[in-house]
């Protein structure tokens, strides 16, 4: 099977686009396509499919993308400890992040890492914590960042990078706000807007009610910070979110914490990687920024 196939399979069915992968791969959205129905030709599977101008992996796809992900992340791989022998920072590193760090933190170490190093390439794979954990369990990914406290097999490293703090946070329209301080039962009567059930923030969530015994009343469940924050603002509901992906909303007046007067509910930031996998000086790097960024 023609390697260079299965890298232009990837390249598409990574972004779900062939205009995409042309423009990464700088070849001809018809020369890609020619190629792609080789590779299908090649294989006698069907790859991709389309609904109305979105183009889906079929199922015999989605086999194939999984096998192509683990051998384009050994090629990373090689290339890095290629480079690390002469100690050239560059090449590649697959990172991970969980909703919240993927979204507020790890953007902002990527830039540091880029003006440390421009020659590097990072790719940043964002999804809830069980699906990172998954990835960097069979070395998909090289290091990530998931937030809230997993359960990680023994070849999983984990270090905690910093605390944040749960914070309940509601519209400024909401009449709550108007209180200096509130008690839990004023939350009884409250609708709340959740995450995904897979999600650590579903977790804390359900720490939360049933640690002051709190009716859950929940009003809708949705799969990422941004539209919980948006359906916060919009009055639909008030939510349990990590300050730290909240803090410039509430700064700027589109949100409001609420002051419980209780005790403090922590969400911790962890590193985490497969120790079966090596380490690159590039990825090395990486963690040393990050833990710096993590620091201030």
């Amino acid at each position: 099977m023609d390697l260079h196939y299965l890298e232009i399979f990837n390249t598409v069915a990574k972004h779900s686009s062939f205009k995409k992968a042309s423009e990464i791969l700088h070849i001809s959205q018809p020369a890609l396509s020619i190629q792609v129905k080789k590779l299908e030709n090649q294989i006698d599977l069907k790859l991709f499919y389309k609904i109305g101008n979105k183009m889906y992996l079929s199922e015999s796809g989605l086999m194939l993308y999984n096998y192509t992900q683990k051998i384009f992340s050994l090629v990373d791989e090689m290339e890095n400890n290629i480079m690390s022998q002469n100690e050239f920072v560059g090449g590649t590193i697959n990172l991970g992040g969980s909703n919240t760090p993927g979204t507020y933190i790890l953007p902002t170490v990527i830039g540091e890492m880029k003006k440390l190093y421009p020659s590097v390439t990072i790719n940043l794979h964002i999804a809830n914590t069980s699906e990172i954990t998954t990835l960097i369990d069979n070395g998909t990914l090289d290091i990530a960042v998931n937030g809230g406290n997993g359960n990680y097999s023994n070849h999983i490293f984990m270090e905690k990078l910093f605390d944040d703090k749960l914070v309940i946070v509601a519209s400024p329209k909401n009449k709550l706000c108007e209180k200096e301080g509130i008690d839990i039962e004023d939350l009884s009567d409250e609708s709340f807007v959740v995450h995904e059930k897979t999600s650590q923030l579903y977790t804390c969530f359900k720490i939360f009610t049933e640690e002051y015994n709190i009716p859950e009343n929940i009003c809708m469940y949705l799969g990422s910070i941004d539209s919980i924050k948006h359906a916060v603002i919009a009055s639909l509901g008030i939510s349990i979110m990590p300050y730290y992906a909240v803090k410039f909303e509430i700064e700027m007046g589109l949100l409001k914490e609420l002051n419980i007067g209780r005790g403090v509910f922590h969400y911790p930031y962890n590193l985490i990687y497969n120790t079966n996998k090596n380490i690159s000086l590039t990825t090395q790097k990486f963690i040393e920024i990050l833990k710096k960024v993590c620091r201030n």
